[in-house]
């Protein structure tokens, strides 16, 4: 009996002690931008895995902003719905990426490339239903969303004062360009 009252007190300690999570006193107040290779643990390396990944490739026309976040789409075309509630002229609302919608102790992390879709034009995304409620959210972050709009590669993206090009802007440009060989 001596044996597991020992073992019921030894036991937590032990894996209290291997534990590797941070209290929310010890975790870094320091703010900073995080590249997108930090951010997500796999984006796509490929458009070919892009459009693999993605349950949902629709063309839309952005209508209006419902908040900060998420903005109302008419779908023009249909490329791609495995959900197979979609339909021309449906109106969705799709969650974007915006720069303030990641918090680090309630302050907001600046977001690397992502630039918000703009009223009246229009855009190809790579989307899928939201768990989370009643909308549609980017399969892959930035590279889920191109203007249909043929337009110079600095135009595309947000650069945050980066310097250089990531594999991932790279990326971006290369399915972009491809978008207007198909």
């Amino acid at each position: 009996m001596k044996k597991w009252l020992a073992i019921g007190i030894v036991l937590p300690l032990i894996l209290s002690g291997c534990s590797d999570e941070k209290t929310e006193s010890s975790k870094s107040n320091h703010l900073e931008a995080v590249p997108v290779s930090q951010k997500y643990d796999t984006l796509v390396t490929s458009q070919a895995a892009l459009e693999k990944d993605s349950p949902i490739i629709v063309t839309v026309i952005k209508q209006n902003q419902e908040n900060e976040t998420l903005s109302t789409v008419s779908i023009q075309k249909i490329h791609k719905d495995t959900t197979q509630k979609l339909n021309i002229n449906d109106q969705i609302a799709v969650l974007e990426s915006d720069g303030t919608d990641v918090q680090l102790n309630g302050k907001p992390i600046p977001q690397d490339y992502y630039k918000k879709m703009e009223a009246e034009n229009s855009y190809r995304l790579y989307i899928r239903p939201s768990t989370s409620g009643n909308n549609y959210v980017l399969t892959n972050d930035f590279l889920s969303k191109y203007p249909t709009a043929k337009v110079a590669h600095e135009e595309l993206l947000n650069q945050n004062g980066q310097s250089g090009k990531s594999s991932y802007e790279e990326l971006y440009y290369t399915i972009y360009d491809n978008m207007y060989k198909k």
